[in-house]
């Protein structure tokens, strides 16, 4: 029997647990779970997540349908997707120069060592010819006059290890991008264009000067990618896509926009990406943006989107790994009941089968989650060029970019397979679940104690972490790049305290809910 049904067959037999509002008894005895041991209320059995109200039919009114906080998102509603090829579309992640600049493969060797964790990452055996021998996040491509290119693909941030298996689709989340990689460019010699690898060679150093400095990281795990958007944005004409060595708009001092990449599989429900709920219907505009950093034609582009039709089915085709390890189905039951009431009104419903599953896609208030704003409000104040220049540019023929429509905040994301993904909130700022729903715990200033993915917290899902005795510029320097500090604009760790009125024995049942998903 599937995980998710063991669980539903215990939760017909288990407690009715308080339901409605978050408010100061979430935590009470009323619920029936002790703050210690997650042990059931006899007098409560039989009950399935409703509320006792009915509704004006008469039937049982779920608590995820009662008025709550979810009431002040905005449910974002989503497009149809275009009929692909999942697998056509694995090919062309795996095999094609959608990013067309690279190293030469010649090259490609001698120059991982200077590139830190930008050429690293496991293989893939069973990738055909020498895509077998490089990592996972490159492609090897054959060019037109012959020459071997070793060009990035998206799996370089989007292709990680759980439990020591890597799993496609799973945002990385041990990545060091706190290196200038402009700097290190600097360091690669120029080659004379004589072949078509050289070219391009010159072009990925070139555009990599541009790029680097201001998409430098702070900590390990967090991720450049809007800052690369909004650094290769401003250096694009939106209408030929042709490359300018001068920004056409000057970026704010010292931005710093930290992103923790989501795992792929949960595209299937989502009616926007991007933490914000910014890019929405078509999304294929803004999921090949990535290819922007050597893409300088409207043709060169239009090729690219058509690719992506099967990427994108791809995408949609993805299931998330089942959690690995034992499950205590009693205790998960209790969770599914008190998840069922305080966050599938945001985070929907789940189930074995999937026309029975529920995802609001609801964007809530930024003022109201209260997660750090950056990012979001950004997007929607000094960077608003963006979103003009998307609509002008060939992506805002397929995809439309909505930074404040109708007002700016974050997306609840659905929690499929949440359990793999640490760190989280859309900065990585919080290294547990655990600390996701008691915000009283969370650290300043925190580090991992490794980057073993076997090196799991069970019980907290998430990496095994330690407080930091300094904050981040206090340290040596050598160590600073360990540390997340969440004092830092950008990486604050705010927000989302829904869960700290419940018990321990409340969060406990909870977490061991989610492993099921």
């Amino acid at each position: 029997m599937d995980r998710r049904a063991v669980v539903l067959v215990v939760s017909l037999a288990a407690v009715e647990l308080a339901c409605g509002d978050l408010g100061p008894g979430l935590g009470s005895s009323e619920t029936g779970l002790s703050s210690t041991s997650g042990s059931e209320s006899e007098s409560d059995a039989g009950q399935t997540g409703e509320t006792g109200e009915t509704g004006e039919t008469g039937d049982p009114v779920a608590c995820h349908e009662l008025p709550g906080p979810w009431d002040a998102g905005f449910a974002i509603p989503r497009a149809p997707s275009l009929p692909g090829d999942p697998q056509a579309g694995l090919d062309v992640l795996l095999e094609q120069a959608y990013v067309s600049c690279g190293v030469p493969w010649e090259l490609f060797g001698l120059l991982s060592p200077f590139m830190g964790s930008f050429t690293s990452g496991p293989s893939l055996a069973w990738r055909p010819g020498k895509n077998a021998e490089v990592p996972v996040g490159w492609n090897v491509v054959e060019l037109g006059d012959g020459s071997e290119l070793v060009v990035p693909n998206c799996f370089g941030c989007h292709a990680s290890e759980f439990d020591g298996e890597l799993i496609l689709g799973l945002g990385r989340h041990d990545a060091d991008f706190t290196t200038d990689l402009g700097t290190l460019m600097q360091l690669a010699p120029v080659l004379p264009p004589l072949n078509d690898a050289g070219a391009a060679f010159n072009k990925f150093l070139d555009r990599y000067q541009v790029i680097g400095p201001p998409s430098t990281m702070l900590t390990i795990g967090t991720n450049p990618a809007i800052m690369y958007a909004v650094v290769l944005v401003s250096h694009r004409n939106p209408f030929t896509l042709a490359w300018q060595d001068e920004p056409s708009v000057e970026l704010p001092a010292k931005l710093m926009i930290p992103a923790d990449p989501p795992p792929w599989w949960r595209a299937k429900k989502k009616a926007s990406h991007f933490a914000n709920g910014m890019s929405r219907g078509d999304h294929r505009g803004t999921m090949m943006l990535a290819s922007s950093l050597c893409t300088d034609t409207a043709a060169e582009a239009s090729v690219i989107m058509e690719q992506f039709i099967d990427v994108q089915a791809w995408l949609e085709s993805l299931e998330p790994p089942a959690y690995p390890r034992p499950i205590n189905d009693a205790l998960a039951a209790a969770g599914a009941e008190l998840f069922e009431c305080h966050c599938a009104g945001c985070h929907g419903t789940y189930s074995d089968d999937p026309e029975a599953e529920t995802y609001p896609n609801l964007l809530v208030p930024l003022e109201w989650i209260g997660t750090d704003p950056i990012m979001a409000s950004y997007a929607a104040n000094q960077l608003n060029y963006l979103e003009q220049w998307f609509e002008d540019s060939y992506f805002g023929t397929v995809t439309e970019l909505e930074t404040k429509s109708p007002f700016v905040g974050y997306v609840a994301p659905p929690l499929d397979g949440i359990w793999a993904s640490a760190p989280f909130f859309h900065n990585g700022s919080v290294p547990t679940i655990e600390l996701v729903l008691d915000s009283t715990k969370r650290p300043t200033y925190w580090r991992r104690d490794d980057y073993d993915s076997t090196n799991f917290d069970e019980d907290a899902l998430g990496w095994p972490w330690t407080p930091s005795p300094t904050a981040q510029d206090d340290a040596p320097s050598g160590e600073r790049k360990y540390i997340y500090d969440t004092t830092k604009p950008g990486h604050r760790n705010t927000g989302h305290s829904f869960g700290d009125a419940l018990s321990d024995g409340e969060r406990a049942a909870v977490l061991e809910y989610l492993k099921t998903l």
